[in-house]
């Protein structure tokens, strides 16, 4: 898989090496600051770790360094589309059961989500109790 655009280097590309990664429950990607806020004192509410970022190349970053539970990405980012995200990470072998789950306000979108890899779809805005309860079910889904 290539890269969109070409402020991208390969190596970001590269899957992750085997070995210790730092554990987070949420991984999210959205460059939105009232959103991550939001989401991230819901999650943490509950117990659940998030670890937030704004775009694409951060993701990456991240993921290199992180074995989260679950992926949350939102579709409109300022460097390409989330959509990229998980066609990249289901081609990585330790990112083929994590769910990655689309959080958009574009429901017209969904279908491109599934094609791309991902495991489920949240649109914004969101009910807050239904959105920890889809959360809850992805990031425990993988502990038992």
């Amino acid at each position: 898989m290539g890269c969109a655009t070409t402020n991208c280097p390969t190596e970001s590309l590269q899957p992750p090496t085997a070995g210790a990664a730092k554990h987070v429950d949420v991984c999210l990607v959205d460059d939105d600051p009232a959103m991550v806020s939001l989401v991230r004192s819901l999650l943490e509410a509950e117990g659940i770790d998030v670890l937030a970022v704004a775009t694409c190349r951060d993701a990456i970053s991240a993921l290199r360094d992180t074995r989260p539970r679950l992926l949350l990405v939102d579709l409109g980012l300022p460097d390409r589309s989330g959509l990229e995200i998980a066609k990249l990470v289901r081609g990585w072998s330790d990112y083929r059961k994590i769910p990655v789950v689309a959080l958009t306000a574009s429901a017209e979108r969904a279908g491109a989500a599934w094609q791309a890899g991902f495991s489920g779809f949240i649109p914004k805005p969101f009910v807050s109790k239904t959105f920890l309860t889809m959360v809850k079910s992805w990031v425990y889904a993988l502990t038992n």
